[in-house]
């Protein structure tokens, strides 16, 4: 059953774009939403103050790592933001910390978690790809886990009431010294290669 907390997907954009819940998050709302139903979500963290500045999730050099991993599977940027939609844990940039971005609160993630909610919902995917740690976070079944090991795995959880696979993906930011390593560059490869195989990504592919 589709949550109440928004009458549509307009409904859900207006609320979404005028939300002012956090007060020690900065800029505006980033969304990657599709109004066309998508068999696939991907989730990032947070937007950064580039994706603030664009309005687009993934708009600067996490970005452009995150697509390169794409464009392996035969899926362009363009393509992935068309028939993808983008979601994230918290909308706005949560401003600096000591080194790179300040990690969302618990609050914060609560207060999100109803815009997160409406698209899994709205879309019922079959596929999810949390991108980073705090996405997931949000998904899997224990905090008590190290990238080693989820990346390279699928899960199926049910959240929201909908059922899906999801298959993690570390952050591609250029502070995620993980990726650089021998075991990640490993992993990350077959976290690729299990995406490739699966039955949602390769309707996307064989569209083209």
């Amino acid at each position: 059953m589709l949550s109440e907390t928004f009458k549509n997907s307009d409904d859900f954009l207006k609320n979404l774009y005028a939300c002012n819940l956090c007060p020690k998050m900065q800029g505006r709302p980033v969304t990657g939403f599709l109004k066309k139903k998508s068999n696939i979500i991907s989730i990032g963290q947070a937007p950064g103050v580039h994706e603030e500045k664009f309005g687009i999730p993934f708009a600067y050099t996490a970005g452009k790592t995150l697509f390169n991993w794409f464009n392996k599977l035969g899926i362009s940027e363009e393509l992935y933001r068309k028939e993808i939609n983008m979601s994230a844990v918290c909308r706005c940039f949560p401003g600096k910390a000591k080194s790179g971005d300040r990690k969302p609160d618990k609050q914060e993630i609560e207060n999100c978690g109803r815009y997160l909610e409406y698209e899994i919902q709205y879309h019922k995917p079959k596929l999810i790809i949390p991108i980073g740690k705090l996405a997931i976070d949000q998904l899997h079944h224990t905090l008590k886990y190290k990238l080693n090991d989820v990346i390279g795995k699928s899960f199926l959880t049910t959240k929201y009431g909908v059922e899906f696979i999801y298959i993690p993906l570390p952050h591609p930011s250029g502070l995620n010294a993980w990726n650089n390593t021998e075991n990640g560059r490993l992993l990350i490869d077959m976290a690729l290669q299990i995406l490739s195989e699966n039955d949602s990504i390769r309707s996307i592919i064989d569209s083209q």
